[in-house]
């Protein structure tokens, strides 16, 4: 029956609880050191969480690590008794903020506001993973979006859908899909946005991935310490109700990765996008 094949692409939208003075990225780990020069998505975090406590004076983050970042970094430290506090985000910090971030997440709401659960196809099952040099993927590197984001392993809810990463920041990798880089097409989902009585309060992960074109590139890290770049082939919406079964299988024998997240108009009734956005991509032989 074609209702089978159907791909609903149903969205809801995760919340961020907030901890001490402010919202903080629950779940969200830090895994690399940060200093001076650096940019992506971890230094937005960063920024974000100074900006959120009140020790970097601007509105937004600005994704590069300059001198207001460091010495905002080092106001934190000297609060949180990190010494020396000079500006330098290294294990000390990161470990400290890591916490912070995983005691968010014990606390973190699942308000319906902000992310994407797609219907896996019939017949589609969750693979448990063990982090053990499988080639499981790390890290996802996007150069014309400036992203550079953690992955969450996500399996299937008991209903069916795919469960997907528990804040704005990190991609997640359906575990029912393969690996990226193996035969075949590997899932990879992300929020577009977190959402407060219908106004996007924070950029998700995915926010600018409808400006990507075919052509461009961008790249998975394993947990081998490969890199595995891919090529955009095409970028397609769908309506929640279409059969979209292409978004998740291929017959080429060759090595794809799709990325999803929503798009279009939001409904706040139905607590969801009109249109879901995926990008097909190629693995670069």
């Amino acid at each position: 029956m074609k209702v089978l094949r159907t791909i609903a692409f149903a969205i809801l939208l995760f919340g961020v609880t907030l901890v001490g003075n402010g919202a903080h990225a629950a779940g969200f780990t830090f895994a690399q050191n940060l200093t001076i020069g650096m940019s992506g998505n971890d230094v937005s975090v960063l920024q974000q969480f100074l900006i959120t406590d009140g020790y970097l004076k601007i509105s937004t983050p600005t994704n590069y690590f300059g001198a207001l970042t460091r010495a905002a970094l080092g106001s934190w430290q000297a609060s949180a008794g990190i010494s020396p506090a000079v500006g330098y985000f290294g294990p000390i910090s990161r470990g400290a903020m890591n916490a912070i971030f995983s005691q968010a997440l014990t606390g973190t709401t699942q308000t319906q506001i902000t992310a994407d659960i797609i219907p896996a196809p019939v017949g589609v099952t969750s693979t448990a993973v063990v982090v053990n040099g499988d080639g499981s993927p790390v890290r996802l590197i996007i150069p014309k979006l400036n992203v550079s984001a953690g992955f969450q392993y996500n399996g299937l809810k008991s209903d069916g859908t795919i469960e997907v990463p528990t804040n704005i920041y990190d991609v997640g990798w359906f575990t029912g899909s393969p690996r990226p880089g193996e035969k075949g097409v590997a899932i990879i989902t992300g929020h577009v946005a977190q959402i407060r009585n219908s106004i996007v309060t924070k950029p998700g992960v995915f926010s600018d991935l409808g400006t990507l074109r075919a052509g461009d590139m961008l790249s998975v890290q394993n947990n081998q310490g490969k890199s595995i770049t891919f090529v955009v082939r095409a970028i397609r919406t769908y309506d929640p109700a279409a059969d979209a079964t292409d978004v998740f299988v291929s017959a080429d024998g060759g090595a794809h990765l799709n990325l999803i997240t929503c798009e279009g108009t939001w409904n706040q009734s139905q607590l969801s996008y009109s249109q879901r956005l995926v990008v097909f991509t190629d693995a670069v032989k």
